[in-house]
């Protein structure tokens, strides 16, 4: 696992080029996919997710490719060992989110809430029975001043209604009121996710009734 180390440290150094980092990056990605059970077995899982939520903060430049920008390296990394790994993933993005969400940075805020949404789909089980407390971090990042946080949030409402049914239309009540709010956010990309949110409750409640 010493290759494993040298990638987790090639990526947060800021001296590397962008495309260094992001194989660095994707090398982690490849053992998350295929070696998931080695991370498991030499307690990498934590350390791993230590780097790769902060890099969530982090963008390319303007004259990068988005492609290669560290937070959806990141996001690619987290969200594969959600889906393998979720037991030993979710309490790790849980703490980062709680504290991120606090930050005076927005970009953390953002993360925070990003964090969440990536691993719904992997951590779906674990995420319904912290609901109250998942919402509480999410609702209150799309009342955020800044647009970042607030298309985050809308983003990770989305994935909710898509992955953590029938459990989260018993939270309609909070949810709803956010959601017709968020629908006449200034911003195109919050409307965006927000109305694809809000199709997927829509049906599930219909569903319901």
């Amino acid at each position: 696992m010493r290759q494993l180390h040298l990638c987790l440290v090639f990526s947060i150094f800021s001296s590397l080029t962008i495309l260094f980092a992001y194989q660095a990056i994707q090398i982690i990605s490849w053992l998350a996919k295929y070696k998931h059970g080695s991370l498991k077995k030499y307690n990498l899982v934590i350390p791993i997710l230590q780097v790769m939520c902060p890099l969530l903060a982090e963008s390319a430049d303007a004259d990068e490719d988005d492609d290669l920008a560290p937070d959806r390296a990141a996001a690619e990394v987290i969200d594969t060992m959600a889906l393998n790994l979720s037991k030993h993933v979710f309490p790790t993005v849980f703490e980062f989110a709680s504290v991120s969400s606090q930050s005076a940075n927005p970009k953390f805020r953002e993360a925070s809430v990003t964090a969440l949404g990536v691993v719904s789909e992997g951590c779906l089980e674990l995420m319904k029975d912290k609901l109250e407390s998942v919402l509480h971090i999410v609702l209150g990042a799309l009342r955020d001043p800044e647009q970042m946080v607030r298309g985050a949030a809308s983003f990770a409402l989305g994935q909710f209604a898509e992955h953590l049914q029938p459990e989260i239309v018993s939270h309609y009540g909070s949810v709803l009121p956010c959601i017709l709010n968020a629908l006449e956010d200034a911003s195109d990309e919050v409307k965006v996710y927000i109305t694809k949110a809000s199709k997927h409750y829509a049906n599930h409640i219909s569903t319901t009734v």
